[in-house]
């Protein structure tokens, strides 16, 4: 396939005819009129579930149909995530997960968090790092695991850090109640990342930076963002985009089983009663957030819309395909330049 479109070729965002039929696309910069906006498959590196599949609970049958139902609103990949939980009940989800090239790996989240900051996490099965031999070894030691989120400041998880960091797996900062300082020594440590930034952790105050702070002001730690203006307003994304480099801002969906399910229904979601919204899920308990319930399809559409196509293109389908050390685009999507609706798929 070769078209005139909208994309982020290797001279910056613009116009160019693209050849889609050899193994590596060719870009040239033309004056002629787009005919669609082109961009890579979406990659989620964290992502709970959606459609009403959660993949804690999952079959392998239902983790399959999740890879179909993605695949049909752009995504070229993603990290099925966990919540904190047994290492029993993660090992089984793990058992559960098929072999399919939509599965990059998976995305520990938790239990190695703060019990300040759970989000809906369910705090009972918090707690801090093992020792070298557990009964969590297994799912540290597993060849799929990409990314761990974990509280710097507790005691462990400097040393876990160290040696999950040295086997090449991402480390998040997340569910974090540390200072700027743990942070900081977070960071040296080996700690890459910070999952959905300025959501469960410590944020940013005059006296004391924290995560928050520490995350605007390192150019070399990339940040998560749930953006679906619920999560993180306009403004506190504004300022994030412009203090981190242009490939170290990753949108995540965080999406759950709520995505894609009608309104006004309750759930029961990690054991914790839930209420669906319009583009949200709430705890029915006190109306926290627990997740999203958007696609990064819906989180391009926001950032494309607030920030422009190339932070949007940068942040769903580069950066995280970065992150990943995922060398080539193997599917590209060809979108409405007005509503942004996928018109066509392109796999190479």
């Amino acid at each position: 396939m070769t078209g005139s479109f909208d994309a982020l070729g290797p001279n910056g965002f613009g116009v160019y005819e693209v050849d889609l039929s050899a193994p590596a696309p060719r870009f040239s910069r033309v004056s002629t009129p787009p005919k669609g906006l082109l961009i890579p498959g979406f990659v989620d590196i964290h992502i709970h579930g959606a459609f009403g599949i959660d993949f804690m609970s999952a079959s392998t049958e239902d983790m399959e149909a999740l890879c179909r139902k993605l695949e049909k609103v752009g995504y070229e990949g993603f990290l099925p995530t966990t919540i904190t939980g047994s290492a029993e009940s993660i090992s089984q989800a793990l058992e559960r997960l098929p072999i399919d090239s939509m599965i990059l790996g998976f995305h520990l989240e938790g239990p190695f968090i703060s019990p300040t900051f759970p989000g809906a996490q369910p705090p009972s099965f918090i707690l801090n790092p093992p020792g070298e031999r557990s009964e969590w070894d297994a799912i540290l030691l597993d060849p799929r695991l990409k990314v761990v989120t974990l509280a710097p400041e507790i005691p462990g998880a400097l040393e876990l850090t160290s040696r999950l960091m040295k086997r090449g797996v991402i480390v998040s900062m997340g569910h974090t109640n540390s200072t700027y300082d743990e942070a900081r020594r977070g960071f040296e440590f080996g700690a890459s990342h910070t999952t959905h930034t300025y959501n469960a952790m410590r944020g940013l105050h005059h006296r004391e930076a924290g995560t928050v702070g520490y995350a605007l002001l390192n150019d070399s730690l990339t940040c998560e963002l749930i953006y679906d203006r619920l999560h993180v307003s306009r403004e506190a994304a504004r300022l994030l985009v412009k203090c981190k480099p242009p490939d170290r801002l990753i949108a995540v969906s965080d999406s759950t089983l709520a995505t894609g399910l009608p309104p006004n229904q309750k759930v029961t979601m990690w054991g914790l009663e839930c209420v669906i919204g319009r583009r949200e899920v709430r705890l029915a308990s006190n109306n926290a957030l627990a997740g999203s319930a958007i696609t990064l399809l819906d989180a391009f559409r926001n950032l494309h819309q607030d920030f422009g196509p190339e932070v949007a293109i940068r942040a769903c389908c580069l950066n995280p395909r970065r992150a990943l050390q995922i060398p080539d685009v193997r599917k590209w999507l060809i979108l409405d330049r007005e509503s942004l609706e996928i018109m066509d798929t392109v796999w190479i």
